[in-house]
């Protein structure tokens, strides 16, 4: 089989779809720092969310801490997944999503502490939103560390 089989002839093999697909997936990144970041900030949340339901005793209205930490590491997981997969296409899906939710975190963890600081009755939630928002702004700063570089095209 040719080289460029399915290009018309004359063509820049560079412009046909497929061709461009195997082009990028040659030039993916390393994204092996990256997934490793967000495994870690996975399994940070996950701890994080049974240490609130473990401190609350197990009960019941405590159990969303740990639903949630324990579902967002599974999408920061799944995301990891993305990232380190051969696909260029997932990797970037994979990596931005990841940034999103990292935000997303940072917001929702500033505003749980802003609303549980002072508040006797949540007093104990307080330093452990405190922690998350923190872990989750580490995680967004290790992610743009380790950021691979764009390669220079000619």
């Amino acid at each position: 089989m040719p080289p460029h089989a399915g290009v018309p002839p004359g063509a820049d093999p560079s412009l046909c779809p497929a061709m461009s697909d195997k082009a990028a997936m040659a030039e993916k990144p390393n994204a092996w720092p990256v997934g490793g970041v967000l495994l870690l900030h996975a399994v940070f949340l996950a701890a994080c969310g049974c240490y609130g339901a473990a401190a609350a005793g197990w009960a019941p209205a405590a159990m969303h801490s740990a639903y949630a930490g324990v579902g967002m590491g599974a999408a920061l997981l799944v995301c990891a997944i993305m990232a380190v997969s051969p696909s260029h296409k997932l990797y970037m899906i994979g990596v931005h999503f990841a940034l999103l939710l990292q935000l997303l975190l940072i917001g929702v963890f500033a505003w749980q502490a802003y609303r549980s600081y002072g508040v006797p009755a949540k007093a104990d939630r307080f330093p452990l939103f405190v922690v998350m928002g923190t872990g989750s702004v580490v995680a967004l700063g290790a992610m743009r560390v380790f950021k691979p570089n764009k390669s220079k095209r000619a």
